[in-house]
């Protein structure tokens, strides 16, 4: 695990707020994980958490947390748990499309890119309308 200074920690704690997190959101693994992922000169623009199947073609499909994030420089994808970490980092030119579908009150976040596809469902519909907002607006600089 990297080390990261408080200052940074607090940082990234601040704008996952400001992207919308909850409290509660605060204290998901994944979420708590977040600085050790995050560059000191990279920002967080919008976050969006819930749970993802896998196992999908089995008889048995498991529901996993996991948050996808936003930041000034690539789209990051986090499952963090103790003894377990998965985090995919994708860069805005290698992501070719991201869309949601609501049907209230959650929605499901969707984002294709090369080195695969991320789709969180049970995601509160603010965040991921700021996610998808934010990340076809960084599609359209590219």
């Amino acid at each position: 695990m990297a080390a990261y200074t408080q200052a940074h920690g607090q940082r990234i704690k601040r704008e996952l707020k400001e992207a919308g997190a909850t409290g509660a959101g605060l204290l998901k693994f994944s979420n708590r994980y977040l600085p050790n992922v995050i560059k000191e000169d990279e920002h967080i623009e919008a976050v969006a958490y819930g749970r993802y199947p896998i196992g999908e073609g089995s008889k048995v499909w498991r529901w996993e947390a996991g948050t996808l994030v936003a930041t000034d420089q690539r789209v990051l994808f986090v499952d963090r748990k103790p003894g377990f970490l998965r985090a995919d980092k994708v860069p805005y030119d290698g992501v070719s499309g991201v869309e949601s579908l609501t049907a209230w009150p959650f929605s499901s976040v969707t984002v294709m890119t090369r080195i695969g596809t991320f789709s969180l469902r049970y995601v509160r519909m603010d965040q991921a309308d700021r996610f998808v907002r934010y990340v076809e607006s960084r599609r359209q600089q590219s």
